[in-house]
């Protein structure tokens, strides 16, 4: 990598080809820079390159062991710019970054500290004590990077109070992809169509996780059935090997009313969205979920899928009394399907508010204008060079 023009990516946490975060942002970075270079994690050593990007991909082996991993594939390169996405890689990446006399971004997705103990283990003065120290932690080391990213408000104002260079650049979807058809559709899809028949689909693509309570999702799919509403949910997506086994025992407990597909490689996502009906965003009302931006409300809308989505600051801020957006709080799933029920009665009524959700998007959530603010970090830190 030419030290004048490269830009690389670390991430100890996801894969090379996350559209969400890392690969929409490499793709815009190809507009100011020839060679970018995205290494992270997956289930397997791989190193190929896509879209004109190169990717390392390290097999993980959990966080510590693929942070060593990380960072001697890094070493291997002399990049102008480190650009970290993960708190845990942030204190090997910057000494990296210092012993190259080259600028980091650190980009914040989350609420790191909030987010780890909501997963961690054990006694809660156990997990209250491990997030103290992480907040010291990423106070300490994120003063030492040269520029900020943030995705919401609240996590901007928190990183303001001890660093001058922070911009806030929202997690929305790319408009290309999902207006772009694949001309080799997943199996999923087609395991999909035959299982949907002619019934309302009701969707979830996002991390399989306990913590995210979709067995709300579920109870809601079965109490609407109840009601006489002819429906079925469908999931999809990865997440750690114990949530997924008891979110597929889940399922199979009502084999004709809940389908789970799997993990889907994201490029695919859009061609499985659009058979479905409606969009889930459920989330519960705490920390970190509560103050994050869940970028799959808007890549359901993207789709033209209305969407069902708790009511989160930062969601109602936005979507607040859009037609295509039902937001609800503190509903159980009995009260949820009434809600449901009312705002989306039919298979019309829902194919009548497709083109209005796909126009929602367009009009105001894609990645053009968020890509601006991006390419500007960039100038401003490479002019200071």
């Amino acid at each position: 990598m030419d030290r004048n023009s490269g830009i690389l990516h670390l991430t100890c946490t996801h894969t090379p080809a996350d559209d969400r975060i890392l690969f929409r942002e490499s793709l815009s970075l190809l507009k100011i820079s020839p060679i970018i270079v995205i290494i992270g994690v997956s289930h397997e050593n791989e190193h190929k390159r896509v879209q004109g990007i190169e990717t390392v991909t390290v097999k993980d082996e959990g966080h510590k062991i693929n942070i060593k991993k990380i960072m001697t594939e890094a070493r291997k390169y002399k990049p102008a710019v480190v650009h970290v996405h993960d708190f845990f890689i942030l204190k090997d990446a910057l000494h990296y970054a210092r012993d190259l006399n080259v600028p980091l971004i650190y980009d914040v997705h989350e609420h790191f500290p909030s987010l780890v103990r909501l997963y961690l283990p054990g006694m809660w003065i156990k997990k209250i004590c491990h997030t103290m120290v992480l907040s010291r932690r990423e106070k300490r080391y994120s003063k030492m990077a040269d520029h900020i990213i943030t995705v919401v408000p609240q996590l901007t104002e928190r990183f303001t109070k001890w660093h001058k260079n922070v911009t806030e650049i929202r997690n929305y979807p790319r408009k290309d992809l999902f207006q772009t058809d694949h001309k080799a559709n997943h199996a999923a899809a087609e395991k999909l169509k035959a299982f949907a028949r002619d019934r309302i689909i009701i969707i979830y693509a996002g991390n399989i996780s306990i913590s995210r309570d979709l067995t709300f999702f579920r109870d809601t799919v079965l109490a609407l059935n109840n009601k006489g509403y002819n429906c079925a949910g469908v999931s999809l997506g990865g997440g750690e090997q114990r949530d997924v086994e008891i979110w597929k025992k889940l399922c199979n407990e009502s084999p004709d009313r809940m389908l789970y597909l799997g993990e889907i490689p994201h490029e695919f996502v859009p061609s499985i969205l659009r058979q479905a009906h409606i969009g889930w965003g459920v989330l519960p009302d705490k920390a970190p979920f509560n103050i994050s931006l869940p970028n799959k409300v808007f890549e359901y809308l993207a789709c033209g899928l209305p969407v069902v989505v708790s009511d989160m600051c930062n969601v109602r801020h936005l979507l607040w009394k859009s037609p295509a957006v039902l937001i609800f709080r503190d509903e159980k799933d009995e009260g949820l399907a009434d809600l449901i029920i009312g705002a989306y009665p039919d298979i019309e009524a829902l194919n009548e508010m497709k083109q209005l959700a796909a126009e929602i998007f367009t009009s105001r959530f894609t990645w053009d204008s968020e890509e601006l603010k991006l390419l500007q970090v960039y100038e401003d830190i490479l002019k200071t060079e």
